[in-house]
C-alpha cells in the first residue's frame, strides 16, 4: 500500500506540506476514496490579509477527481480554518487540488472543458453521472474567466447576426470580430438596444467605437437604426446570408402560390431551395424536366434565383451593372415575391452592393453561422439564455483556460 500510496501522490502532485494519509478502495460501488492531510504545524495565509497564521480546526471537503481503472476517483481533503490575530477565525483561500466551493479537482474540470467541445451538456451528464446544473457551473466558471481576455483594441470590422435560442424563443443578437472570426460580444435581444449595449462595452474590451470602419450586417430595421445611432461613420455591408434567404423565401413563395393549381410542384420544395451542386441524382432528374420547359413561374423565379447566385463571383467592377441588369430582368417576371425582393435590394443598395463586392464577408458569413447552430446543439437543454450565450462564446472563441 506505501508504494501505491507514493505512486499516487506522484500521479497526483501531492507535495508539502499535503500528504496522502490513507486510500480506501469500495470494489461494490466501484469508488476510491483518496483522503489527503496537511503536515502538523503547517501555516497557512489568512484568506484575508494573507498572514500566516496557525490552523484553527479542518474538516474534510469532496472534489470528484479523474477515474482510476474504471473506478471514481474522490479526493477528501482535509480543509483547514486559520486563526488570524486581525480578522479571526477564516477558511482558507485556496487548495493545489481544485477550487473551493465546487465538486470537482482542476484536472476534471479541465476533462469537463474539453469534452463540452465535441458534446452537448445534457449527453455529458449522462456520460459521466453528474448532474447538468453541476456542469453547466463549471462551464460558466470559466468562460466568465475567458471573457476577461478578449482585446478590442485593434478590431475594425465587425459582424453582427440574431438567432433565436428556440425556435420562438428569446434571441441573442452576436458580434463578431470579421478579421479575427473571435465572437467578441452577445447579448439577449435583437433591437436596436443592442448596438448601444455593444458601444459601451467596447470601452471594458480596450476597444474604441470609433475604430469601427466597417459592419457587416441583415437588413434589419432595427439594426440599421442602431448603426445610425451609434456607428454612424462606418461604412455598411449586407450580409451575404440573409440576401440569398431571403431570396430562397421569395422563390418558395412563388412555388406555395402555383402549387395550388399545379400538382406536379408538390414536394419539391427543396429542389429549389438547394444549390445545385448539392442536389442528389434523384433531385436533378425531378428538377430538370422544369428547367426545361421553363414554363412554370416558380421555374422562373429559380432561374432567377441562379443567376442572383452567379453576382457574388464576378469582377468588382462589373457586379453594379450587372445587379443593375438583374434588377430590370426579374422585374419584367412580374412575380410579386420576386418584386418584393428586388424593392429590398433597391432600398439597401449599397450595403447590398458593398456585400457583393467583399470576398471576406461572403467568406464568413455561411461559416458563422453553423458556429451558431452549433452552439445551440450543444446548449440544448439549456434552462436560461446565458447557456445559450456562453457556448457561442466558446464555440466563437479558441479560449485558453487556465486549470489551476
Amino acid at each position: 500500500m506505501d508504494d501505491f500510496i507514493n505512486t499516487l501522490s506522484k500521479i497526483l502532485k501531492v507535495s508539502e506540506p499535503w500528504k496522502i494519509e490513507k486510500i480506501q478502495v469500495h470494489h461494490a460501488t466501484k469508488t476510491v476514496n483518496v483522503f489527503i492531510d496537511y503536515e502538523k504545524g503547517t501555516l497557512f495565509p489568512c484568506s484575508k490579509c494573507k498572514k500566516p497564521s496557525k490552523v484553527h480546526d479542518s474538516n474534510y471537503r469532496t472534489w470528484r477527481h479523474l477515474d482510476i481503472c474504471d473506478y471514481r476517483c474522490y479526493l477528501n481533503i482535509k480543509t483547514p480554518r486559520t486563526i488570524c490575530p486581525k480578522d479571526g477565525v477564516k477558511v482558507i483561500e485556496k487548495l493545489p487540488f481544485g477550487r473551493m466551493n465546487t465538486h470537482y479537482s482542476f484536472q476534471y474540470e479541465q476533462l469537463i472543458m474539453g469534452r463540452i467541445k465535441n458534446v452537448a451538456v445534457s449527453t455529458l451528464s449522462r456520460e459521466i453521472g453528474e448532474p447538468d446544473n453541476n456542469l453547466w457551473r463549471v462551464f460558466h466558471h470559466y468562460i466568465q474567466e475567458a471573457l476577461m481576455s478578449i482585446d478590442c483594441s485593434e478590431t475594425i470590422r465587425i459582424g453582427i447576426d440574431e438567432k433565436s435560442s428556440k425556435k420562438g424563443h428569446k434571441y441573442v443578437t452576436i458580434f463578431t470580430d470579421l478579421d479575427t472570426g473571435n465572437v467578441i460580444f452577445v447579448c439577449e435581444g435583437k433591437d436596436e438596444s443592442t448596438l448601444a449595449m455593444f458601444y459601451e462595452k467596447l470601452f471594458d474590451m480596450i476597444g474604441d467605437p470609433n475604430n469601427i470602419k466597417l459592419i457587416c450586417m441583415d437588413m434589419s430595421k432595427s439594426f440599421i437604426s442602431g448603426q445610425k445611432e451609434y456607428f454612424s461613420w462606418a461604412e455598411v455591408v449586407f450580409d451575404k446570408f440573409h440576401i440569398k434567404k431571403a431570396l430562397n423565401k421569395a422563390v418558395d413563395k412563388v412555388r406555395r402560390h402555383e402549387v395550388v393549381y399545379n400538382e406536379t410542384l408538390k414536394k419539391t420544395k427543396y429542389l429549389w431551395l438547394k444549390n445545385p451542386c448539392n442536389l442528389t441524382a434523384k433531385q436533378e432528374q425531378l428538377l430538370s424536366p422544369f428547367l426545361i420547359e421553363s414554363s412554370t413561374n416558380t421555374a422562373k423565379a429559380y432561374i432567377c434565383k441562379l443567376e442572383f447566385d452567379q453576382l457574388w463571383n464576378v469582377q468588382h467592377n462589373a457586379v453594379e451593372p450587372l445587379l443593375n441588369e438583374w434588377i430590370k430582368r426579374s422585374g419584367s417576371l412580374n412575380l410579386n415575391p420576386i418584386n418584393k425582393f428586388i424593392n429590398t435590394i433597391k432600398n439597401h443598395y449599397q450595403g447590398v452592393l458593398k456585400a457583393m463586392k467583399s470576398f471576406f464577408t461572403n467568406a464568413l458569413s455561411e461559416g458563422l453561422n453553423s458556429v451558431f447552430q452549433l452552439a445551440k446543439y450543444r446548449a440544448r437543454g439549456f434552462r436560461n439564455i446565458d447557456n445559450f450565450i456562453n457556448m457561442i462564446y466558446f464555440i466563437g472563441n479558441d479560449f485558453k483556460f487556465d486549470f489551476h
